[in-house]
């Protein structure tokens, strides 16, 4: 696999991990009640598919953005990626 898509999809997945943990820490906290409309509503599956691929694709390419402009310019930087 070349370089660049091997740093695009591990930085990508990183991201989504993350977005993934907050949006899981949000309903096991109870932030603002998040957690209590979860466990009251009759549509679980869709709650959880909106709130898991919404903060997933933001916090995903959030941290792609992030790693690209931290980012090495100088060949030999890259070759140690």
């Amino acid at each position: 696999m070349p370089k660049l898509i091997r740093f695009v999809v591990i930085n990508s997945a990183i991201g989504v991990l993350i977005g993934w943990a907050i949006a899981a820490s949000l309903l096991w906290m109870n932030i603002s009640g998040l957690g209590d409309m979860f466990m009251h509503s009759d549509a679980k599956p869709v709650v959880i598919a909106l709130l898991f691929m919404s903060f997933g694709v933001t916090f995903g390419f959030a941290y792609l953005a992030t790693a690209v402009m931290l980012m090495p310019t100088g060949k030999d930087d890259f070759d140690r990626l």
